[in-house]
């Protein structure tokens, strides 16, 4: 391991600065619009005891983390997507109340690939602290194995990515805005990993999505939308 860190200084020098690298001019431009996306709305009693399928308490903090196991292989049940987008919504509201830097450098937004999906299409599924949203058919996705560098993540029952519009985070602060879009991301994706853990499904967090592979689905241009962190959800293996 290294111990000079001398490289690592003009990386931290400009995480530091927060002069813009484009023309600061994010305001005129917003991330592409979903034309035909079709508003869900999420089953806030999916856990209660009026549920469809009422679901086990959820475990708090020290159980989960108690409980985590690291897997390279999931249970192929599928997942009901009303508690993936329940969480993620709620998560993404914690992000927008914690931070409260939507207006400076955009929210955050969450899309699913629910690929074997319980109460709700296969597909892909938008969610923001406002809403959700079913955007594509099961069919638009192609092979899920090329949304990822490794194949495994691909037998997860879905995978989540998080994106964040890079275009406002670069005219409000530079690079900084950039750091403060990753580290935002990274606790929104790990609040998410550690909900569904406490709900007994499996994951992994992951940096390897390739966007490129859903780049006309989810209408990332790699600016006012781009993907930064990943995590996959299952049940465990019986």
């Amino acid at each position: 391991m290294r111990t000079d860190s001398s490289m690592m200084e003009p990386l931290l020098d400009a995480f530091a600065d927060r002069t813009r690298s484009g023309d600061g001019r994010a305001a005129d431009r917003a991330p592409m619009p979903f034309a035909h996306a079709v508003p869900v709305t999420v089953d806030e009693q999916a856990t209660g005891p009026d549920a469809v399928h009422p679901l086990d308490p959820p475990l708090d903090l020290h159980d989960t983390l108690q409980a985590r196991r690291s897997t390279l292989q999931y249970g192929k049940a599928p997942v009901r997507t009303d508690l993936v987008l329940r969480l993620l919504r709620e998560v993404l509201s914690r992000d927008t109340a914690d931070w409260a830097l939507d207006d400076a450098m955009g929210p955050l937004e969450a899309f699913v690939f629910a690929l074997r999906s319980e109460g709700r299409p296969a597909g892909v599924y938008r969610v923001t602290a406002e809403e959700a949203s079913f955007i594509a058919p099961a069919s638009a996705i192609g092979d899920p194995e090329l949304m990822g560098v490794q194949r495994e993540f691909a037998d997860g029952a879905g995978i989540v990515t998080v994106c964040v519009n890079l275009d406002a985070a670069d005219s409000w602060a530079g690079a900084h805005g950039f750091r403060l879009a990753a580290v935002r991301a990274s606790m929104a994706l790990y609040d998410f990993h550690l909900r569904c853990q406490s709900h007994r499904l499996a994951g992994t967090i992951f940096g390897g999505f390739i966007g490129a592979a859903v780049r006309n689905l989810i209408q990332s241009d790699g600016t006012t939308r781009h993907p930064l962190l990943s995590a996959t959800y299952a049940h465990p293996v019986a």
